[in-house]
């Protein structure tokens, strides 16, 4: 009877070593799938705001024109505003450069700041068409 009660007392204590390990494991494959699943969202969301960004700059461009035309009286003051929307268009391609430097940790962060900027520079640029005659 003494062997019975060895033997069971060394699979547990295989079991125990095993156990650890295997938890171990699993936590690093969760952590790797985690950081693999982050980095796509990244990669995604770079792309996404690229694109806007990109359609912005045309429709920008576009805008140049029309100030251009417009008449001198109107002209100074659609020119000032367009500056503006130059600005915050800048701004937007600096955070989307940071975007693409930031880690894992802190890229939500700047997700939500990339995705504000982006809003308030689509809202600016309605505002300036709406008021080019």
């Amino acid at each position: 009877m003494p062997v019975a009660g060895l033997m069971v007392c060394q699979n547990v204590g295989a079991e125990s070593t095993t156990g650890p390990d295997r938890i171990v494991k699993e936590a690093r494959e969760t952590i790797e799938a985690t950081k693999e699943y982050t980095d796509q969202q990244k990669t995604a969301f770079q792309r996404k705001a690229q694109e806007e960004l990109a359609a912005l700059q045309q429709q920008i461009a576009v805008l140049r024109g029309k100030v251009e035309d417009a008449s001198a009286s109107t002209r100074a003051e659609l020119q000032k505003s367009l500056n503006e929307l130059e600005k915050k268009k800048d701004g937007v391609r600096k955070q989307l450069d940071e975007l693409r430097h930031t880690t894992d940790r802190k890229w939500q962060e700047v997700q939500d700041g990339m995705n504000g900027a982006l809003h308030e520079l689509q809202q600016s640029y309605q505002k300036l068409l709406s008021r080019i005659p």
